[in-house]
């Protein structure tokens, strides 16, 4: 850990956990409209509810990740005080090394929970991808569902959306997956940290930064980190945007497959443009992130 070099920590939590409650909206309605769009497209008989259990088992594994992070951030913040109040007992010094070893230890198992939920998450998005693309197809991990895209005797390889999927698991997903795996067979990942204490007032501060082992998985974040401190919460924010915004990028490509594979030439129900154009139920549902 250099002196003197900008930290990029989180400056307002109650934002940030505003933005992504938002965004798990977005997911929401676009599965609700994807279940929609199901019927419109492709099939006027189906029954949606296979999709909202998709739906539902991926906006729980993003709530659990949201938990996870808002207690490690709540951790991160009261830290310092803890410390502080530890140093300022009898043998406070040597009772203050070891709480923060142990809020280190802490800090970092909770880090991994939030890897092996975003995993999950993905997981169910590929299953949903392959339920609704691929015939009789159950389940198909993510790590299956990439490889399957990049396969030219692979139906999944011709579909509008293969070239995102590549490029997510290339440059997101896939390190996300790399990097799990390296928990599993290597061990916990921890990343640097300092402890400064005030003398005068004794007021104990601290900074835990997000693991290099981890950062360079990402291009982002590899560049960001060569000028800039990445603390763990800045980390956890970012880990949970990206993810969010991949599933809705997912969720368009859904979208515009089911549009260019339609087999109903007159849906059940249709709502009427301006110009008298039919126009999928779903419409007001889709939408990205702001």
């Amino acid at each position: 850990m250099r002196e003197n070099r900008p930290y990029k920590n989180i400056v307002d939590l109650k934002l940030e956990m505003k933005n992504v409650l938002n965004d798990f909206q977005i997911i929401d309605n676009n599965m609700i409209a994807i279940g929609m769009d199901y019927k419109h497209y492709l099939d006027s008989s189906f029954n949606d509810i296979k999709i909202y259990e998709f739906r539902d088992n991926i906006l729980y594994r993003l709530r659990a990740t949201r938990l996870h992070i808002n207690i490690l951030v709540n951790l991160l913040n009261s830290l310092d005080q803890e410390l502080t109040e530890i140093y300022s007992k009898k043998d406070g010094q040597i009772t203050m090394q070891i709480h923060f070893e142990n809020r280190k230890s802490d800090i970092s198992s909770l880090f991994d929970s939030v890897i092996f939920h975003i995993v999950s998450a993905f997981d169910y998005v590929s299953n949903l991808v392959g339920f609704l693309c691929i015939k009789n197809q159950k389940k198909i991990k993510w790590t299956q569902f990439a490889k399957s895209v990049r396969d030219q005797k692979n139906e999944l390889s011709q579909t509008n959306f293969s070239e995102l999927i590549d490029n997510l698991d290339r440059t997101f997903i896939g390190r996300l997956y790399d990097h799990r795996s390296y928990l599993i067979h290597i061990g916990n990942d921890n990343g640097k940290s300092s402890l400064s204490i005030e003398l005068i007032k004794g007021k104990v501060e601290t900074k835990i930064l997000s693991s290099s082992t981890f950062n360079k998985n990402f291009s982002e974040l590899r560049e960001l980190g060569k000028d800039n401190d990445l603390s763990i919460s800045f980390i956890l924010f970012w880990l949970l945007n990206k993810t969010t915004e991949s599933i809705i990028d997912i969720q368009f490509g859904l979208k515009e497959y089911m549009e260019k594979n339609k087999k109903n030439e007159i849906p059940f129900m249709f709502m009427k443009g301006p110009n008298n154009e039919v126009l999928p139920v779903s419409t007001n549902y889709w939408s990205r992130k702001k």
